[in-house]
């Protein structure tokens, strides 16, 4: 019985299957990376009331009210509303008079009104 000698033209086309896996797997963990560390996507939102540093009264205080760090309404955010200083530059957070604290300059709560003009 003889050995099954293999043809140049087969061991040709292991090496490129083999190059072909290489190079798949490759670009699939490229592509996963570069989802994961969020490429395409709008940078994330910063949080300016952390509750974990409120106080438990502060905490109460905008569950009450409904605060979220970004509003619903773009016509409608803290920013725009009278009850808010702003900070150092117009994307920091500022201040809310209601909370006496730190506020989004994107959130919004149900205490929201619009600065006089």
């Amino acid at each position: 019985m003889g050995h099954a000698k293999s043809s140049p033209t087969a061991a040709a086309m292991q090496g490129r299957r083999a190059t072909l896996r290489r190079l798949t797997a490759c670009l699939l963990a490229g592509a996963a990376s570069w989802i994961s560390v969020g490429h395409g996507k709008a940078t994330k939102d910063f949080v300016c009331a952390n509750p974990s540093a409120l106080s438990q009264a502060e905490n109460r205080q905008r569950k009450l009210d409904n605060y979220t760090e970004k509003s619903l309404d773009p016509s409608k955010t803290c920013s725009g509303c009278r009850f808010f200083t702003a900070g150092p530059e117009p994307t920091a957070c500022g201040k809310c008079e209601i909370f006496n604290g730190p506020a989004n300059p994107k959130g919004k709560c149900d205490d929201w009104a619009a600065r006089p003009l």
